[in-house]
């Protein structure tokens, strides 16, 4: 394993609204990278957040400045990218007022503000906020672009959230796979679920159960989906239970209808993300927040994700465990282009999208 470069996808920023985190990366048709995340935030967990998107014409080298995809009147956290021929489907997803409200109140160093100005801040902006956009914009939501992600129409309301949005099959059908929203507390259940959605961001079924958590106190959720050189469907699923963070893989062998039972893979990082290259190898890669080596890992498959190979370690500098939610592309060269969120320093308010570029 080579690393050619790294750096920032965000600029450095004097104002309050400098956090970003969550974010996703694509390769377009023509070659161009395009990556979203949710920025211009306050903290981890704020109200203001947005969708804001940026693009890379040379391969992840540079980006251009970012602008905005999507900006609800609640926070907008996360950012799923897929490209279905001439359209670009964005997933994002919406916490409530009550949630925000209790963060603000006592959310501990890195969730609470660092002042009594913007404790205040938040709970006026979370005034103006009504039921109706609370009924309107809460949840999973899905965006359709028709000109390369520049301008998204209006957003739809999807039952499942992951972060980084569906995928396309070979056959053409595009599924969704994650867990269910505080927005569905009547069918929620704990376990992940899939969907099968259109190409104008409709969901044309009920979801269907992936895998059952194994315990009631586990959280199982933000899995990613992507289909395996010989056709298989693997998933790859967040797991924590208290300190222990873990990632747990199952597979498809019938285009998604039924699913083998989740195993652990012992792997300490979460959440996961996986890419198959042009050459068919299974890029699997995934954030650590332990000590003592800190940063965004990976491992690669050659046998459609049967096996991995030992840990890659793409960064290892991470201030504290507020980092890590990579996705990883290629760019036209065949270099891995990996971008994530992690600090420079250990200020809350702060975080950066980076990506690093790499090769096997």
């Amino acid at each position: 394993m080579k690393i050619i470069k790294q750096g920032y996808i965000t600029p450095k920023s004097n104002g309050i609204f400098r956090y970003h985190a969550w974010p996703t990366v694509i390769t377009l048709n023509d070659g161009t990278l395009l990556a979203a995340w949710s920025g211009e935030r306050l903290k981890h967990i704020c109200p203001f957040g947005k969708v804001m998107l940026s693009r890379s014409f040379d391969g992840g080298y540079s980006w251009t400045a970012p602008y905005c995809g999507q900006d609800t009147p609640l926070d907008d956290r996360d950012a799923g990218l897929l490209q279905v021929g001439d359209k670009i489907l964005m997933t994002s997803v919406t916490n409530h007022r009550k949630l925000q409200r209790e963060f603000n109140e006592s959310g501990g160093r890195l969730h609470m503000p660092d002042s009594p100005e913007k404790k205040a801040l938040i709970s006026a902006y979370l005034d103006l906020i009504t039921d109706e956009d609370e009924e309107r914009y809460l949840g999973p939501t899905i965006a359709v672009s028709y000109d390369q992600g520049y301008t998204f129409q209006e957003m739809k309301r999807l039952p499942l959230t992951c972060p980084h949005g569906p995928a396309l099959l070979k056959d053409g059908r595009i599924l969704h796979v994650g867990s269910f929203s505080a927005m569905f507390p009547d069918r929620y259940k704990r376990g992940i679920y899939a969907e099968q959605i259109d190409d104008d961001g409709n969901f044309l079924c009920e979801p269907w159960l992936v895998a059952q958590a194994p315990d009631e106190v586990s959280e199982w959720c933000e899995p990613h989906i992507c289909q395996m050189p010989n056709g298989d469907l693997l998933v790859a699923i967040r797991y924590k239970n208290e300190d222990l963070h873990d990632i747990y893989l199952c597979r498809s062998t019938d285009g998604g209808k039924t699913f083998s039972k989740a195993q652990s893979t012992g792997w300490d990082g979460f959440p996961p993300h996986i890419y198959v290259t042009s050459k068919g190898a299974v890029v699997l890669s995934y954030g650590c927040r332990h000590k003592p080596a800190r940063g965004i890992r990976a491992r690669v498959s050659y046998d459609n994700g049967h096996t991995f190979g030992e840990e890659i370690v793409l960064r290892d500098d991470g201030v504290n465990w507020d980092l890590g939610y990579p996705s990883t592309t290629e760019n036209a060269n065949g270099q891995l282009v990996t971008v994530y969120y992690m600090k420079e320093n250990n200020d809350p308010n702060e975080n950066q999208i980076q990506f690093t570029i790499w090769e096997l």
